[in-house]
């Protein structure tokens, strides 16, 4: 009512401005006189000059007028609205608005009628909306901690109404609110529109990433686009709207942390029991919301800020890494509740376990993918992990769900073997170390099924538990483990290496080119290997001086015999192999070209060769001569082996 009783107030005094300024300019236009002194000058004194003078009077006459009007009305609506500053500061972001948009135009009319700045009005104003900031802050802030005492910390749906917030901000666009228009024609139209269930979300949608909220949540979200929405309409208080966003995100992180990981809630106004896994989850996932909106509030408040303010963003840059270190505590806190599970209520079941006697009584299941009946120890392991894979993996996305199962797979790993090893040397000794091959690997299977069972938990990253080492390690003994899934490709190279051997050629060692001029020679053994180091450096071979075989003679013409190609073909070979002897220039070594020509030939066949022909002679003593022994690769032939017409020949 006093905003309508305002605007009517200012549209009557516009009003008659409006008046004095038509009458100014006709008067000027005129060349009326409205100041007497003036007339009476130039009624004594009728000079020439007189006139000009009389009309700059009348001009500075009229215009001490209508500033003299704007002046009165400035201070008359400063002094109304200073009587109202503690009714202004009670009103909605909506109402002050419309109220600074009113008074701001009235003021800038008086402005221009005047010519002149109209300073008390703009201070007032100014005071009006910063009085309004700080009395909405402080309402914010008792809000707030209000609603988080009352936190039961459990998922409450997102209304479209602030999803709709929550997209505007992340698109830029924080400033606009489509809550309030202009006479609250799209409010009256949206509350005769009934709400369907269908407008409600059960998870708040921040550029496409769900995230599970609290209802104090979505109440500092509110509170923060409200900040940033006052700081896009009074530019001018932007710097003080940065602080006032700062301080409610640092009590809802403060207030938040000492509710649920110092346990406050179970003496809050909630009353709740206790803190369980599920209510860690929440207020993870409501970090993890408020660290997706940070960079866009920081981007909206930049945009009206100066240049030379922009240093006041650092606060929200520390307030992020707050959150972060946060929400690392609530993931560390999900790891020692399992661990205050396993070392104080599951540890003192080791005590009560004999695997010696389990080893003996209770046989081993013949296939590796049997279920097997752990201890008790090791049974409320698996059950009670279990049962925090079901609660989260409802809770948290699976980038976090990997990450917290990974940590809590890293603590079991480490953890059963040294509780063990602890009871085992404990002074009470109700548990002792398996003795019994049988006890000993009933231990190590056991726990090597937990650790399968939990890597098979949908959802989680396999871990490489080490535990089982470590207990081998300790019993000093070796259990056979299965093979990882990346040994079937060892598997694979081993059997194509098997499959070679039997029957694909195998790599040999190919036989390096003879340096005819330094004398040089690479000789490959019968049994395939490379000659020694010396023997590979020495500048010339020695031809030994008496070539021995152990195959009985008999054995060494027979193939031979059977293996002789036709005399065309053999006349054809031995003529083409003169031609290569011929061709080596004579330096001791003559039987190297055959040597090669021989190596290479073995090499290429698939089959272990029978007999090979090495010297191209007509004589058939010179083949009988040769050594046909299918291991052997090479022949070396004596010097009194070679036949005089071979030698002239070279």
């Amino acid at each position: 009512q006093f905003l309508d009783c305002l605007k009517m107030l200012f549209e009557q005094v516009l009003g008659l401005m409006w008046g004095a300024v038509a009458v100014n300019k006709y008067c000027i236009s005129e060349g009326i006189l409205l100041d007497d002194k003036a007339a009476a000058n130039e009624a004594t004194n009728p000079a020439n000059g007189q006139g000009n003078e009389a009309s700059q009077l009348t001009k500075s006459a009229t215009a001490a007028a209508l500033s003299a009007a704007a002046d009165l009305a400035e201070k008359s609506v400063s002094e109304l609205l200073r009587l109202r500053r503690e009714a202004h500061s009670l009103v909605s972001f909506d109402g002050m608005r419309q109220l600074w948009d009113t008074s701001l135009t009235f003021t800038l009319q008086l402005e221009r009628f005047s010519g002149k700045k109209a300073y008390g009005l703009r201070s007032t104003l100014l005071a009006q909306a910063k009085s309004f900031v700080e009395r909405k802050h402080e309402s914010n802030m008792s809000s707030l901690v209000a609603a988080l005492d009352s936190e039961r910390w459990v998922q409450c749906n997102v209304s479209a109404e602030r999803q709709a917030a929550l997209t505007r901000l992340c698109s830029g666009r924080a400033a606009f609110s489509s809550r309030v228009t202009a006479r609250g024609t799209e409010t009256a139209a949206a509350a005769n529109v009934p709400p369907s269930p269908a407008a409600k979300m059960a998870d708040a949608d921040v550029e496409g990433v769900r995230y599970k909220v609290v209802w104090s949540c979505l109440l500092l979200l509110e509170m923060v686009m409200d900040d940033v929405a006052c700081a896009a309409h009074f530019q001018t208080l932007a710097t003080n709207i940065v602080g006032k966003v700062c301080e409610l995100l640092r009590l809802f992180n403060t207030r938040s942390t000492h509710l649920v990981l110092g346990a406050g809630a179970i003496h809050s106004a909630a009353r709740l029991k206790s803190i369980n896994a599920k209510h860690l989850a929440i207020v993870t996932q409501c970090i993890a919301l408020m660290l997706a909106i940070l960079p866009h509030i920081r981007a909206a408040l930049m945009a009206q800020l100066p240049a030379k303010q922009h240093a006041l963003l650092t606060d929200l840059d520390k307030i992020k890494t707050d959150y972060a270190e946060h929400s690392e505590k609530v993931l560390n806190k999900l790891v020692s509740i399992i661990g205050g599970i396993v070392e104080h209520s599951l540890a003192p079941k080791i005590s009560k376990t004999s695997f010696d006697e389990r080893g003996t009584t209770m046989p081993m299941p013949e296939s590796p993918d049997a279920a097997l009946e752990c201890c008790a120890f090791l049974d409320s392991v698996l059950t009670n992990t279990t049962k925090m894979h079901q609660v989260l993996k409802v809770m948290l996305p699976d980038e976090l769900l990997r990450d917290v199962f990974s940590r809590i797979f890293a603590y079991l790993d480490h953890k059963i073997p040294s509780l063990y090893k602890a009871a085992a040397i404990s002074a009470e000794k109700n548990f002792a170390m398996p003795v019994t091959d049988n006890g000993k690997i009933r231990l190590i299977k056991e726990v090597q099924y937990v650790t399968g069972a939990l890597n098979c938990l949908p959802g989680v990253l396999p871990w490489k538990f080490t535990a089982m080492k470590v207990l081998e390690q300790e019993l000093d003994i070796v259990v056979i483990q299965p093979e990882p899934e990346d040994t079937p490709q060892e598997e694979d190279v081993a059997d194509e290496k098997k499959e070679t051997d039997d029957g694909a050629p195998t790599p040999s060692v190919d036989a390096g080119p003879i340096d005819n001029k330094e004398g040089q020679e690479e000789n490959i053994e019968g049994d395939g290997n490379l000659p020694a180091e010396d023997e590979k450096s020495s500048g010339k071979e020695e031809v030994p001086e008496e070539h021995t075989s152990t195959i009985p003679e008999e054995q060494v013409e027979s193939p031979l015999e059977e293996h002789i190609a036709p005399s065309d073909t053999q006349d054809e070979e031995t003529s083409r192999e003169q031609n290569d002897v011929s061709a080596t220039p004579p330096n001791g070594e003559d039987e190297a070209p055959a040597v090669e020509e021989e190596t290479e030939t073995v090499e290429a066949s698939e089959e272990p060769p029978v007999s090979k022909e090495t010297e191209p002679s007509e004589s058939e003593s010179q083949e009988e001569n040769i050594n046909t022994d299918p291991a052997s690769t090479t022949d070396e032939v004596s010097p009194e082996q070679i036949s005089p017409e071979e030698k002239e020949a070279l």
